[in-house]
């Protein structure tokens, strides 16, 4: 389907240069390699080549990808390792409703309403408003705004949802919010925990043991990506390694027993 305003696009120059847009017409993205005019973009499809002032581009459909490298993110996020491996232990799936807290700058929140599909819902819970208007700008760039619904609170109080299918938590002191996630879970429902410190899987994990919760993991997840040159492939020099821990577990019926 060719490119309608209001559409986001990601505009490719080479492997430093990436702009995500949402096209609107009388706009232009500057770049050092030249300028591009939003209204020369639509009617093209996804996958052209477009010219620019100074060279060319090509006209790319946005992956939850593209977030991490185009996005502003005005405080630490969760990288894309960590929230593709939530997304898959967690086992949510299109029309599921989770709820996430803090929202940050809405780099998983984001990935979530992707992954939800257009009837699923993520209800993400911060305590910091300026925050989440970054994240709320974020996902409208990608027009995943119909899928989030934004809360001021402190998770800690507890949570309006129940019977939510997971409960992502990335927050400095997580423990403290377990026994409020147990009660929002359906049976079964996946608590997936996102944390900087070994310190902090300790009292996640002994606290998920008591408010009941099973077959819980504390991972760590390592990707190198590799140069690719002829007769010269290698580890890059920089790269994305350790970001934190995921503690995970899911909840069970307490008080049920042969």
């Amino acid at each position: 389907m060719p490119i309608q305003e209001g559409d986001p696009v990601t505009i490719w120059i080479d492997s430093k240069r990436s702009f995500l847009i949402k096209v609107k017409k009388g706009k232009r993205l500057d770049t050092d390699k030249g300028y591009i005019v939003h209204d020369q973009l639509i009617g093209k499809e996804y996958g052209e080549i477009v010219k620019m002032t100074k060279g060319e581009a090509y006209l790319l459909k946005p992956t939850p990808m593209d977030i991490y490298t185009t996005l502003p993110r005005p405080s630490q996020v969760v990288y894309p390792k960590d929230a593709s491996y939530i997304v898959y232990v967690s086992g949510i799936q299109p029309g599921d409703m989770v709820v996430e807290a803090g929202t940050g700058s809405g780099f998983l929140t984001i990935t979530l309403a992707y992954f939800l599909g257009p009837n699923g819902r993520v209800i993400t819970y911060d305590v910091r408003e300026d925050m989440q208007n970054k994240a709320k700008y974020n996902a409208s760039i990608l027009n995943l705004l119909d899928r989030i619904e934004f809360k001021i609170k402190d998770i800690k109080q507890g949570i309006d949802e129940k019977d939510v299918s997971a409960v992502i938590l990335d927050m400095p002191d997580p423990w403290n919010a377990i026994s409020k996630v147990y009660d929002a879970l359906k049976p079964s429902g996946s608590l997936v925990v996102f944390v900087p410190t070994v310190n902090q899987i300790e009292k996640t994990v002994l606290q998920m043991r008591n408010d009941g919760f099973v077959d819980i993991h504390a991972e760590e997840l390592i990707i190198r990506e590799y140069q690719v040159k002829e007769n010269a492939v290698r580890p890059k020099n920089i790269g994305v390694l350790h970001t934190g821990y995921l503690i995970r577990g899911r909840k069970y019926i307490k008080g049920t027993s042969l």
